[in-house]
């Protein structure tokens, strides 16, 4: 196994189930065609850092398994990505508002493209004939993008200006029935209306990780035809959101994992951790393992909390479950059989069926996130 470091606890990543995850995004793209073509590329969502598993880590292995489109929240996080990979294409979806000059020279230095969310900042990045811009459509989010009501506008000015339209996008909301073909309905009537008016963009995008694997059935049309982007996720760390039951062959790319510190005993009367709320039924040994909730083990998790126990060498040993309250730094374990022993590792979550996200005690897109950079992100194999 591979070593840790001084603080035995890190954040293990996996190249080869990135790949794979991949492999199982491309091929449903190329399975699916009611909301892109066939050949529709993907623009691989790293926005904060990465979903958690560090965008300098991911950014630069994408890169070399063949991605060439990025997606980011804010600037900062663009300005990042761009440093890991000169040449990619990266967009900026949204974490500024009322955008200045001294920001929009800062897209440009950094080649960065971003959307435009609303008329304002759509009449600011106007003025730059360099600056790609995607326009966002809100189709039913209600969050980003132009309401309807704002579209002719839209076309009146980017018509008016001397810009190409580099693309234009949505997002959905949900992929439950009614909601979600009243976006995508939406969405291909917006299309059309831009494609009639000469507004034809370079890149047309809206499938989410949710959108790209859920089930859905919507008729065919423009959209289906040049649609040339879809932006996984979630999915290409390992996860699907709630809802879709079907894994499709995706697996997480990340097992949190630490090694016991130091084996010690608790006797009959005797309670673990602050508030002595653990009192043993019997005396048992117990480990204390140097992760916390500063490093995103959450009180709340409890007793949920299922960790896989290996032995320094790798082979499995079982579970372990808590025992008294978790730390800012440090949590109790205890095995229900077996001996614990210095060195044996502990899996807090990975490839292995999560008991948090069944039970909706947290979401897939919240568990890695809330791992704390302190934690080191390491890859596991080439």
């Amino acid at each position: 196994m591979i070593q840790l470091p001084f603080r035995p606890a890190a954040a293990l990543l996996s190249k080869k189930t990135l790949a794979q995850n991949l492999k199982v995004v491309r091929t449903q793209i190329a399975r699916q065609s009611q909301l892109h073509k066939r050949n529709a590329d993907v623009m691989a969502i790293v926005k904060a850092d990465a979903y958690g598993h560090d965008i300098d880590c991911i950014v630069p292995v994408l890169s070399k398994m063949g991605v060439k489109h990025f997606a980011v929240a804010s600037l900062a996080e663009g300005i990042e990505a761009r440093l890991l990979n000169p040449k990619a294409s990266i967009l900026v979806l949204g974490g500024t508002f009322n955008w200045t000059k001294p920001a929009i020279e800062l897209l440009r230095k950094f080649k960065l493209k971003v959307a435009a969310n609303d008329i304002p900042s759509l009449k600011s990045f106007l003025l730059f004939r360099d600056l790609p811009i995607h326009l966002k459509l809100d189709t039913g989010m209600n969050r980003l993008g132009l309401k309807p009501d704002d579209w002719a506008e839209a076309i009146r000015l980017i018509g008016g200006s001397k810009v190409a339209l580099d693309g234009l996008f949505t997002h959905f909301a949900t992929v439950s029935d009614a909601p979600f073909h009243r976006q995508a309905a939406l969405f291909e009537e917006a299309t059309r209306w831009f494609w009639s008016r000469g507004l034809k963009a370079n890149f047309v995008h809206s499938e989410n990780s949710s959108s790209l694997f859920g089930k859905n059935s919507v008729r065919k049309g423009l959209v289906s035809e040049i649609s040339n982007l879809t932006r996984p996720g979630i999915a290409l760390y390992g996860y699907l959101p709630y809802g879709i039951k079907n894994s499709f062959g995706l697996k997480p790319i990340l097992e949190l994992t630490s090694d016991i510190g130091i084996v010690k005993r608790v006797e009959l009367g005797e309670a673990v951790s602050y508030g002595h709320y653990y009192k043993p039924k019997k005396a048992h040994d117990y480990a204390v393992v140097p992760l916390g909730y500063a490093d995103g083990v959450s009180k709340v998790y409890g007793d949920e909390l299922e960790p896989e126990w290996r032995s320094s060498r790798g082979a499995r040993k079982g579970s372990l479950k808590v025992c008294g309250a978790i730390c800012m730094d440090m949590v109790m374990l205890r095995a229900q059989r077996g001996k614990l022993q210095n060195g044996d590792r502990v899996i807090f979550w990975g490839r292995f069926p999560n008991a948090l996200i069944k039970k909706h005690i947290v979401e897939p897109y919240e568990l890695n996130l809330r791992i704390a950079k302190r934690i080191p992100r390491l890859w596991v194999d080439s």
